[in-house]
């Protein structure tokens, strides 16, 4: 998958933009505050109609207008396709050819993303969210029936949890039996899928860590699925009163996690900041593997990666992920090209070069 073209109009600082990228390798150098980052985020805008950084949709929009407007022509399985979105600070609209959408997860199977920014380490050391959402990105993908099973199942989670917070009656009670098979019958669905994606992410990962760096220790992982026992709706019904309680479902997979151990100690409590980073970097890289095993070749998005990661780990990230075909976007605050990027630097026609200055883009190779 690559994108042809992209136009940026009043996103964050970028009052317009117009970028033709190279269909394998672009690099967008500028300094801080630039809006080198505002391009990569503008990408993944269009794929998921939300930023990966923080902050509420006013702080998306820029100062010339009271709404944003994305657009992109890209090509996906050797078919174009042209996306588009405008975000105001109340409303969302999404085109996939000319056609409106109703749902976000249109514009996402077209366009999909793997992405290693600053915060990426929190797939190590944050909480079970971020590797619950690692996970469900390569199961959407993957999984045609995932969205569909993880929709009912959190349907059916909102009403559970809204008549455990009423007074019991013998109706309810009722209600809720109906409501635990449902459940139990989209977290079976849902869990499955997960499985099957963590047992195909772990070689990777490990294969991955062991090409980027040699100094980390052996790291395990273990799939938890967010409960406990044999089947979910025994559980369930087992912990009604529990639940009851505390006015909400407690476990389910809603609760999952990856569980990263060395020895028996957590990843967390173990690792430096810098090896937390290259473990991120490598689960990352396992997704890219994943997705691209099942003939999806996502945009690679790197976000300063020179100031998160050594020379080294970058030379033989850059090597990992150049095995296949997906296009990158890379940001850097130095002018020059790095020199982990190898021999690809001696030939200006295997990339495209975009100089960022106070929200203004250009091209220059």
């Amino acid at each position: 998958m690559k994108v042809l073209n992209l136009t940026i109009n009043n996103f964050r600082n970028i009052e317009q933009a117009f970028l033709a990228p190279h269909p394998r390798l672009n690099f967008i150098i500028g300094a801080n505050g630039a809006g080198k980052t505002s391009v990569l985020e503008s990408l993944v805008m269009l794929s998921k109609g939300r930023s990966f950084r923080g902050g509420s949709h006013r702080d998306l929009i820029g100062p010339t207008e009271k709404h944003l407007q994305l657009y992109c022509e890209l090509e996906n399985r050797e078919n174009t396709h042209k996306l588009g979105i405008e975000r105001g600070t109340s409303r969302w609209r999404g085109r996939l050819d000319g056609e409106e959408l109703k749902q976000r997860s249109g514009l996402a199977h077209l366009l999909p993303y793997v992405l290693f920014e600053p915060n990426s380490h929190l797939l190590v050391d944050g909480g079970p969210v971020y590797r619950r959402q690692y996970l469900d990105w390569s199961v959407f993908h993957v999984k045609q029936n995932f969205l569909s099973a993880w929709y009912r199942f959190h349907r059916s989670l909102k009403q559970r949890n809204a008549l455990l917070k009423q007074t019991v009656t013998n109706a309810n009670q009722t209600i809720l039996d109906s409501l635990d098979i449902q459940l139990a019958e989209a977290a079976l669905a849902i869990t499955g899928m997960r499985k099957e994606a963590f047992n195909t992410l772990i070689p990777h990962i490990t294969q991955a860590l062991a090409s980027i760096t040699t100094t980390i220790p052996g790291v395990s992982f273990e799939y938890n699925r967010g409960w406990s026992g044999e089947g979910y709706t025994e559980y369930l019904a087992e912990n009604r009163k529990r639940d009851s309680e505390a006015g909400q479902t407690l476990g389910g997979p809603h609760r999952a996690d990856i569980t990263l151990l060395c020895g028996r100690d957590k990843v967390k409590d173990r690792f430096s900041r810098g090896q937390q980073k290259a473990l991120a970097c490598a689960m990352l890289v396992a997704q890219i593997e994943h997705l691209q095993e099942n003939k999806i070749e996502p945009l690679l998005l790197l976000d300063d990666p020179a100031s998160e990661l050594d020379g080294d780990t970058l030379s033989c990230l850059f090597k990992r992920v150049c095995a296949g075909s997906s296009q990158l976007w890379i940001t850097s605050v130095a002018p020059e090209l790095p020199t982990w990027l190898g021999d690809i630097a001696n030939h200006k026609s295997d990339y495209a070069v975009f100089h960022v200055k106070h929200g203004k883009v250009s091209k220059m190779l």
